[in-house]
């Protein structure tokens, strides 16, 4: 298959490096071109996955949609509702979209963008990609950690089961479908972690543990408040990338994720304190503002009452 990759940090060039190990024609692109910057025909990656792997290195990100059969979204999640679009005026022909991580609700985002000139996709919310990597210092991308597993929500629902035979082609790895993409929102366990190991006093023994299951209990008990009860466990998550990540995420990325959660919990009349409380000690320390949630904002009601059922 002919894939773009759109984000080329160290978890989007280690998906262009299994799926062009795989045999598929993968095309990198990098917003501000540093993830791009060591590459010019191929990258090194090392780890779980050691060689040198064939990549198409797009200056734009026209050149990069340009024939794709599949567009891989590799991009924090609080970037997305300024990006997606400038990707759905790109977007040509009917590539299967997917979205690793799915940014909350940003799926809806660009379902609503498309239906707005007349097209409607596949989508794929991936609440974490199918492998944990780094950047080492010479630009090699080393794959620490591949999962026995991806977890992908779709929209609309029925094209879960192209979306599940699309990703199993790409890495090589089973498939266990979610609800639909709000499902696949709420899972997404990196605002969580980040939040955790940001709060929690270092002085404490294990508060960072402790502060991380209470934050996942509320989203946990966010998700049945949405009928979407099933979603993976934040120890499933973490313990398939190989334990928690070493790098804090950006504070924008985990403002967003528990701002969607706050909102989420408004909306349905679930408390989520803890996550409420966070988002609060996050903009009061830091002068920020990550409310409304970028993803909410562009949704109106009725799209979200539909989505809640």
């Amino acid at each position: 298959m002919k894939v773009a990759i759109l984000g080329a940090g160290a978890a989007g060039s280690a998906m262009a490096a299994i799926a062009s190990s795989r045999g598929h024609e993968v095309t990198l692109w990098s917003p501000r071109g540093g993830g791009t910057r060591h590459l010019v025909e191929g990258i090194k990656t090392r780890g779980l996955l050691k060689g040198s792997w064939k990549l198409r290195i797009a200056a734009d990100i026209g050149r990069a949609l340009d024939g794709a059969e599949v567009v891989i979204v590799a991009l924090p999640g609080d970037v997305l509702p300024q990006f997606l679009p400038r990707m759905a005026a790109t977007l040509m022909g009917h590539p299967e979209v997917l979205l690793a991580p799915p940014g909350a609700l940003a799926p809806l985002v660009l379902h609503g963008l498309l239906a707005s000139r007349g097209v409607s996709l596949r989508v794929g919310a991936l609440p974490v990609p199918p492998v944990a990597a780094r950047r080492d210092g010479d630009g090699a991308i080393h794959i620490t950690a591949v999962r026995p597993r991806i977890w992908a929500g779709a929209l609309p629902v029925p094209a879960m089961p192209r979306i599940a035979e699309t990703l199993g082609a790409l890495f090589g790895l089973p498939v266990e479908p979610l609800a639909d993409a709000l499902a696949a929102g709420l899972a997404e366990p990196t605002p969580l972690i980040g939040a955790a190991r940001l709060l929690a006093p270092a002085s404490v023994a294990q508060s960072m543990g402790r502060l991380l299951l209470g934050l996942a209990a509320e989203r946990d008990a966010l998700a049945q408040a949405c009928g979407r009860g099933q979603i993976p466990s934040i120890a499933a998550m973490v313990t398939e990338q190989g334990g928690l990540p070493e790098a804090l995420p950006p504070l924008t990325e985990i403002g967003a994720g528990l701002a969607f959660l706050d909102a989420l919990g408004r909306a349905t009349r679930q408390p989520t304190p803890l996550a409420t409380a966070a988002l609060q000690m996050l903009e009061g320390s830091t002068g920020q503002s990550f409310s409304p949630h970028p993803v909410m904002r562009e949704l109106d009601a009725e799209s979200l009452a539909r989505l809640l059922g």
